[in-house]
Order: structure tokens, then C-alpha cells, then sequence
């Protein structure tokens, strides 16, 4: 299980260091819920590849921790143009927000499920 203090000593990036302990609880927290939401499954504290994902998305979400990336998300926007005189914006898939951890959980997922004869299916509708 993660906390504030495991991230930081993992970490070597600036950022996470200089982040309060009190930001990274909530980005952890955060980062599990995006993890749930992608998988479809509860999240399993003691699974160490789970937590090698969790790790690398709440790193990632320190390093773009800002007002403008946080907005974009939160609307689903994954790029805006104005391609001179015509405004597009692209709206994102189901995703973490790093395709490093998407990958990192998609193969959890097909390990857990040969792991459990992976017949059951489970789906969650926003």
C-alpha cells in the first residue's frame, strides 16, 4: 500500500519530493480510483505489480499537477486546436492518463484473470 512517505522515498524526481504530504494522499487516493475505474475491479492492496502501476500514475500525476493539465481532464480533453479559422477538440478513451501505466495494467489484468479463470466480467457505467 502506498502512502505519502513510500512515494517519496521511491521517487527521485523533484517535484514529488517538494509535494506535501497531504497533496500526495489525495493523489494517491486519486490514482486509485482512476486504477479502479480501469480495470473494473476493486483494487487489491497486496498485489505488487498493482502497486508498481499505482506508483508510476501517482508519480505521473505529480509531474503534471497544474491547474491547466487538471481542467483539460476533468472536461475529457486530450488536445484542442485552432486550425485557423476551425476549432477541434479531441475527448479521450477510458484511460489512467499515462499510457505507460494503461500498458502496466492491461497486463495485470490478463495475468490476474488466467490467474482466476477469468470468466467473470464486471462493468461499470458512468
Amino acid at each position: 500500500m502506498l502512502t505519502p512517505e513510500k512515494v517519496k522515498e521511491q521517487s527521485s524526481t523533484r517535484a514529488v519530493q517538494e509535494m506535501t504530504p497531504e497533496r500526495l494522499t489525495y493523489l494517491i487516493d486519486e490514482a486509485k480510483v482512476r486504477i479502479e475505474l480501469f480495470t473494473s475491479r476493486p483494487f487489491a492492496d497486496d498485489d505488487s505489480r498493482l502497486e508498481v502501476a499505482h506508483f508510476r500514475l501517482v508519480e505521473a500525476m505529480v509531474l503534471t499537477d497544474n491547474d491547466e493539465v487538471l481542467g483539460a481532464e476533468a472536461r475529457g480533453i486530450t488536445s484542442e486546436s485552432d486550425q485557423g479559422y476551425s476549432w477541434s477538440v479531441d475527448r479521450a478513451a477510458v484511460t489512467t492518463g499515462s499510457p505507460l501505466v494503461d500498458s502496466l495494467l492491461r497486463q495485470w489484468m490478463a495475468y490476474t484473470a488466467e490467474a482466476t479463470d477469468g470468466g467473470n466480467i464486471k462493468v461499470m457505467l458512468l
